[in-house]
């Protein structure tokens, strides 16, 4: 798989942003990381899923780019696509505090959907 359409942002808020806008009409990004030895930093992993999560992204393979980034792909998640532990409980954490966009709530398990009242 190559790495196509990159995108490099410095902060979780970015990245947000980012999915905000295009979450609806992107098919994939791939997210740049700087490695812990570049000395340069970035969004982290756990904040750039966390934020995809928000809007019903996923992400997948990762892929190196040269000796102080690599690229991670984000993707919509796909309709009954199997929910990791580690998932869950993020969304969890993300519903309680209040961070899930519609987008998100949509592709939610039922065990995992807030109760309406």
């Amino acid at each position: 798989m190559d790495i196509g359409e990159t995108l490099l942002v410095s902060s979780a808020q970015e990245w947000r942003m980012w999915l905000a806008q295009h979450h609806e009409e992107k098919k994939e990004i791939w997210l740049i990381y700087y490695k812990k030895t570049s000395g340069k930093t970035g969004i982290t992993y756990e904040e750039s899923v966390e934020e995809a999560l928000c809007f019903g992204w996923i992400d997948g393979a990762i892929k190196g780019i040269d000796g102080d980034t690599y690229a991670g792909r984000f993707t919509p998640r796909r309709a009954k696509s199997p929910w990791s532990e580690s998932n869950r409980v993020r969304v969890a954490r993300l519903l309680r505090d209040g961070k899930m966009t519609e987008a998100g709530l949509a592709v939610l398990p039922a065990d995992l959907r807030p109760a309406t009242s």
